[in-house]
C-alpha cells in the first residue's frame, strides 16, 4: 500500500508540485460508475486569489488509491494552471453533478482536530452520511468537527455546489497532515487513514 501511494505521489509532486504540465487535462476523471465521486482539487499547486496556492500534499495519491481499490469514481487535479480553474465549474460543465462527492483536502494549521468536515450552509441533520462519518472517525480515534470556522467548505466545491444545485451532496473533508503523510507516518496512514476512508467510501455504495 505505502509503496503504491509513494509511486502515485510522483504524478503530483513532479515539477515542484505543478504536476504534469504537459497534460491535456486539468482534472482527470476516472469514471467507475459509482454513486460517490472522490475529488482531490488541490493535489497539485493551483491558482486562486491572484496567486499560487500550495498543493494539499498527498491528497492526489490517497484519492487515486482509494478509487482504484474500492471501484469508486475520482476527479483529481493533474497540473497547475496560471489561472483559476475550479473543480465545481468542471463538474457543472461535464454534467456529473448527480452524484455524492467527498472532496478531499489537507490542512496544516495547529488546531485541535484531525478531520474537519465542511457542509457549508446546510444543516447537519439533513446531510446524508455526515453523522455516520463522524461515528466512523471516533472508531479510529480521529478528533472530528463539523464546520470548523476555517473549514466550512463555503468557498470550495461544497458551497458552490449548494449555490448551483441546491443539494446537500458534497462534504469537504480536511485531513491533518500527519494522517496524510505516508512518507513520515506510514503506519498511521496504513492503519488509520486508509481504513477510515475506506469505511467512509463504503457508506455510499
Amino acid at each position: 500500500m505505502i509503496e503504491t501511494l509513494k509511486k502515485y505521489d510522483e504524478l503530483f509532486a513532479q515539477n515542484y508540485s505543478h504536476g504534469n504540465e504537459n497534460s491535456l487535462e486539468i482534472f482527470k476523471y476516472s469514471n467507475r460508475n459509482s454513486n460517490l465521486i472522490l475529488t482531490a482539487p488541490h493535489s497539485t499547486r493551483s491558482f486562486c486569489n491572484k496567486k499560487e496556492k500550495n498543493a494539499d500534499l498527498f491528497t492526489g495519491a490517497i484519492v487515486k488509491y482509494l478509487g482504484e481499490e474500492n471501484g469508486v469514481s475520482t476527479i483529481i487535479r493533474t497540473k497547475f494552471t496560471p489561472y483559476k480553474a475550479l473543480i465545481s465549474d468542471w463538474i457543472a460543465q461535464n454534467n456529473v453533478h448527480q452524484h455524492y462527492f467527498l472532496d478531499i483536502h489537507g490542512f496544516n494549521q495547529d488546531i485541535d482536530y484531525d478531520i474537519c468536515l465542511g457542509i457549508g450552509d446546510f444543516e447537519e441533520e439533513g446531510y446524508p452520511y455526515c453523522h455516520e462519518i463522524v461515528q466512523i472517525a471516533k472508531k479510529y480515534g480521529l478528533k472530528t468537527i463539523v464546520n470548523h470556522p476555517n473549514y466550512c467548505g463555503l468557498k470550495g466545491l461544497t458551497g458552490r455546489y449548494q449555490k448551483i444545485f441546491n443539494l446537500p451532496n458534497v462534504i469537504q473533508m480536511e485531513i491533518k497532515k500527519e494522517f496524510r503523510d505516508f512518507f513520515n507516518n506510514s503506519e498511521v496512514v496504513k492503519n488509520t487513514t486508509i481504513p477510515f476512508l475506506t469505511e467512509v467510501v463504503n457508506l455510499y455504495s
